[in-house]
């Protein structure tokens, strides 16, 4: 199936784009630059790794609540939600578990040391507080850190440079309630500053099967606010402040009473505080970045009103990098991560630190970009590790079109709270039987790709590993176990964008993957196909964009086959003053009946209307 489909979309891809597109070279037209490839701003066109970009147009565009439901509408990343919004989300990349990607906003890592496996609550990450959005797919992100799933890099909304006011006010389905509040002071001799206030509930629906007696509808609030401050600059240098707290409730079904019954009346109360601080430096020739960071996670989990178990987290990093040209070929990036985390459920107690140094070379020619870059991690409990990446980017003999590869390796260290369960009291054999020891990740890329003309488009192929696989025992609850040997994902990921007119555009794109654990069984969850079409127009005062998404080959944790689905998405908006904007929006437009997690409901369609006022 992967050689035929890589043929067929091979075929259709460069017929069409040697009809269209104009003949440039590789180091001509630099358009966006992006920092989760290489830790420093990068040119999108000399990348040869594979990233995506959602800038906050797209994301106005979509409307879509949360990151997640802004991801499962990128190539080569799928995401499940038990239930409606705030409901445990899943964010694979590349059919790597989201504990595998790392996730930083503002530059902070968000992960939560007392989340199972340190897992990124992105359910709680709402849509109206976020300016970009960059996904670096795989496990080339080692300068970061980075395990197989690779990296999800986002960045708030801030000011520009007039004073400015912005109100976002949203209804819809549900009972679905949001409002966004952004005021900027814009560029004065005393710096800038951005208050954002980002407000959203629901009523949500009953999201179990099985809930019938009870059957209660599973309802969500998040109130998040940022507050950020950046100095002028002088000389080159300036500094950034930046503090967001997050309270986020959700309503869930099945959990356990103190007698070990079955209860449908669950809450999860989450907060997060984090702060940072960012010194920037810049010249001609080189850029410079030291930054401070701590969040602190708090969760509580109640059964029919009582709390019944409560965790805490925190992360706190200190990092350091510098980046300079050599010549006219070379860049070298060179850093070091100093990183802490801890968490305390009421039984036990774990902190651990991971030191780290990296560095990174780039040589760039207009016939050839290669870059080589290792990273050596010191982890208190396992030990020194290293981690190694080499991409290279070239023109073909095809007008405009670039052959790219990568490779690179990654380590994941148990987390604290994967340690603290299988040593704490709800643990027995087989969990209890070995200590857990760290992940080992091994991927590798190739592809082509033409970033240069009105059709842009990549085709890559990708195969990645994990060597011993953390897994929790779904078949005796023991705790979390190691598998030995080698989980592998394959794929093939064909997207494309096509700007018919300056108003005008269509795309989409193809994703096929196959994931297997180390016995060769499927891993659950992972479509094998994915396919999205989408149609977009902007004429400055009036835009619309229409979304259809095909979920299909995919098994639940058993092995059992779900059904496959296409939802399709719209959206409308107007201008109706030059301050004052309405929009339209419809979610699973034809009303598909659909599941994501076995013995859950998905939403059907639902409607909203939203005014934005900008002042």
């Amino acid at each position: 199936m992967q050689t035929r489909l890589f043929h067929i979309i091979f075929r259709m891809t460069v017929g069409v784009i040697l009809a269209v597109n104009p003949i440039q070279t590789l180091a001509e037209t630099i358009e966006e630059t992006v920092i989760v490839a290489d830790r420093i701003d990068t040119s999108s066109q000399s990348l040869a790794v594979s990233v995506n970009v959602i800038d906050r147009k797209l994301m106005e565009a979509l409307g879509s609540a949360t990151l997640p439901q802004l991801l499962k509408t990128q190539v080569g990343i799928s995401t499940t939600q038990t239930g409606g919004l705030g409901a445990v989300s899943g964010t694979r990349v590349r059919g790597q578990d989201g504990f595998r990607t790392k996730v930083l906003l503002d530059g902070v890592d968000i992960s939560d040391p007392s989340s199972p496996q340190i897992g990124p609550r992105m359910e709680h990450v709402l849509s109206g507080s976020l300016d970009r959005i960059e996904v670096l797919r795989g496990t080339q992100g080692l300068l970061w850190g980075a395990d197989a799933g690779g990296v999800i890099s986002l960045t708030s909304r801030s000011g520009g440079a007039d004073a400015s006011l912005n109100i976002d006010v949203e209804r819809g389905g549900y009972g679905f309630e949001s409002e966004t509040l952004t005021a900027a002071s814009g560029e004065t001799t005393v710096g800038e500053a951005t208050l954002l206030i980002n407000k959203v509930a629901l009523e949500g629906f009953n999201a179990r099967l099985d809930d019938t007696v009870l059957a209660d509808r599973d309802g969500y609030d998040n109130d998040s606010y940022h507050l950020s401050y950046t100095s002028p600059e002088w000389q080159g240098w300036s500094a950034t402040l930046i503090a967001r707290e997050v309270d986020a409730q959700t309503d869930y079904d099945l959990c356990y009473t103190s007698a070990f019954g079955i209860s449908n009346d669950c809450t999860d109360d989450y907060k997060n505080d984090s702060q940072n601080i960012v010194i920037n430096h810049s010249d001609d020739s080189s850029q410079t970045r030291i930054s401070w960071s701590e969040s602190t996670s708090e969760r509580a989990y109640a059964t029919d009103g009582a709390v019944g178990f409560s965790t805490q987290g925190h992360n706190d990093q200190l990092t350091a990098m510098h980046s300079r040209k050599v010549g006219d070929a070379f860049r070298v990036t060179v850093g070091v991560d100093l990183d802490e985390q801890g968490y305390d459920d009421g039984f036990d107690q774990r902190s651990r630190d991971n030191n780290a140094a990296y560095a990174n070379l780039q040589r760039e020619s207009n016939d050839l970009i290669v870059s080589g870059g290792i990273r050596v991690d010191d982890n208190d409990d396992f030990g020194r590790h290293t981690s190694w990446r080499l991409t290279a980017l070239t023109p073909t003999a095809f007008d405009g079109i670039s052959a790219k590869a990568a490779i690179g390796t990654g380590f994941r260290a148990p987390s604290p709270y994967e340690i603290g369960y299988n040593t704490g009291p709800w643990a027995f054999s087989p969990a209890t039987d070995s200590p857990l020891k760290e992940e080992r990740s091994e991927g590798w890329e190739i592809g082509l790709r033409d970033v240069t003309g009105a059709v842009t488009w990549d085709l890559t192929y990708f195969n990645q590993q994990i060597t011993d696989a953390i897994i929790f025992d779904l078949v005796n609850y023991s705790g979390y176990v190691q598998i030995a040997g080698e989980s592998e994902s394959t794929g093939i990921e064909a997207s494309v964008d096509w700007q018919l007119a300056e108003r005008f555009s269509v795309g989409g794109f193809v994703s096929q993957l196959d994931a297997e654990d180390s016995q060769g069984a499927r891993l659950p969850y992972r479509p094998e196909l994915t396919m999205q079409l989408n149609a977009r127009y902007n004429d400055g005062d009036s835009s619309w964009m229409l979304i259809a998404r095909h979920t299909a080959d995919r098994v639940d944790e058993f092995g059992s086959a779900l059904s496959d689905y296409t939802v399709m998405d719209a959206t409308f908006s107007r201008k109706v003053t030059g301050s004052i904007s309405l929009s339209v929006r419809a979610e699973n437009l034809t009303n598909q009946a659909y599941t994501d997690i076995a013995g859950y409901r998905s939403p059907r369609r639902a409607l909203y209307v939203g005014v934005k006022l900008a002042i």
